[in-house]
């Protein structure tokens, strides 16, 4: 057994020395010779071939070659691997189908080869092409460049003469050894040939905008010389008023700010404590108030709020222990110029639920309602809010 693998190895090498040879003179076209005679013949002149002459027929020759090999090798491998135990006879069949499917697609080959040359050679022509087109254009702005520097040159060379055949002529010295006329000649004219240069690689700059609208507007109301009233324009439509400021106090520091949309009235916030930022803020509707706000423990959050109707004070909300959550409502008579008040409700310990109502008529109290959980926190207070005497107990759901 032994020695019919050692014939099969051998038996495939020679076939493999075989077909490799038979490939090579396969696929190897005949080389061309640079033509014989002639006075122009490179290679009389020269004495050898013209340069380049078998290159292209040689290197075609060399990749059909190796594209055979390859594929003579990854057929024996290939078979050998899936011959198993007849490894030497796999690879035997594997060699001689490689070399058919390589000298098959040899051609193939070629193609995607030449395909892929003739490709990196439109790369290379459209680069060309590119720095072509940036040295034209670099040649044609030289060209103007020198010519604005020629005709700078010719006006300056022209004014220089005119200025030279109307001077006055210089008057002899009167001194024995007169001193030679400085004869040499004026420096060139650096600053013209900068601008016309300039003026070649840059263009003119568009002339400059109107300035814009002043939209700040500063008075002094009591002539005190000290600023209290500053008034901000809309800068696209001048006379709009969008923000005012004014210091009330007369010290200079602003301590009202309103604000406009449309020419009309929207919010006023007030700094009443002067501490620098607004702690009552008023909002307005078509000129009229409609909300205020109030901080009145300086927490930063607001503790009173009234709401008006058509101008008149309807509802006051107040958070009168600063715990941040309403414990007394004040209803108004919102159709009287005057505030009436209409009903009053209370919260005593703070749980959000009303605990006393107190109704009143031409501003005269006429009725107090109060519920079981506020009828036990008045009688433990020693000086309660309300007179007991005046109080009827009234039963809600839950309590």
């Amino acid at each position: 057994m032994p020695e019919r693998l050692n014939i099969a190895s051998l038996l495939a090498l020679l076939l493999s020395v075989a077909l490799a040879a038979g490939c090579q003179s396969a696929v190897q076209q005949p080389t061309s010779t640079a033509p014989t005679g002639g006075a122009n013949n490179p290679t009389q002149q020269t004495g050898g071939s013209a340069p380049g002459t078998n290159q292209p027929s040689r290197s075609q020759s060399n990749r059909s070659t190796q594209h055979v090999l390859e594929s003579m090798a990854q057929g024996a491998q290939w078979g050998g691997l899936l011959a198993g135990p007849f490894a030497h006879f796999g690879a035997l069949g594997g060699l001689v189908i490689g070399a058919i499917y390589g000298m098959i697609t040899v051609g193939q080959e070629e193609e995607r080869v030449v395909a892929q040359i003739n490709k990196e050679a439109q790369k290379d022509q459209q680069l060309e092409a590119l720095i072509e087109q940036e040295l034209e254009r670099q040649r044609a702005l030289d060209g103007q460049i020198q010519t604005a520097s020629a005709q700078t040159t010719g006006s300056s060379s022209a004014a220089t003469s005119t200025a030279g055949s109307t001077a006055p002529a210089p008057t002899t010295p009167t001194s024995k050894n007169p001193q030679p006329a400085d004869r040499s000649p004026p420096p060139p004219n650096r600053t013209r040939d900068n601008v016309a240069v300039a003026s070649v690689n840059k263009p003119v700059p568009p002339p400059a905008p109107p300035a814009p609208f002043k939209n700040v507007e500063v008075r002094d109301i009591n002539g005190d010389g000290v600023p209290d009233l500053w008034i901000y324009y809309n800068p696209q439509k001048p006379g709009e008023i969008i923000r005012q400021e004014e210091s009330t106090k007369g010290d200079g520091r602003v301590d009202t700010w309103s604000y406009f949309k449309d020419g009309k009235l929207l919010r006023r916030e007030v700094d009443t404590s002067g501490e620098g930022r607004p702690n009552t803020v008023y909002y307005y509707s078509e000129d009229k108030i409609v909300r205020e706000e109030r901080d009145e423990f300086g927490q930063g959050r607001m503790t009173y709020r009234a709401n008006y109707e058509n101008g008149h004070l309807a509802k006051v909300e107040r958070d009168s222990t600063g715990r941040g959550r309403s414990d007394l409502w004040i209803y108004y008579d919102p159709t009287q110029d005057n505030e009436i008040i209409v009903k009053e409700e209370r919260d005593l310990n703070g749980d959000g639920i009303v605990d006393i109502w107190t109704y009143y008529e031409n501003g005269r109290v006429v009725r107090r309602d109060v519920s079981a959980t506020g009828l036990e926190i008045l009688a433990k207070e020693e000086q309660p809010q309300v007179p007991v005497a005046d109080l009827r107990a009234v039963s809600l759901p839950g309590r």
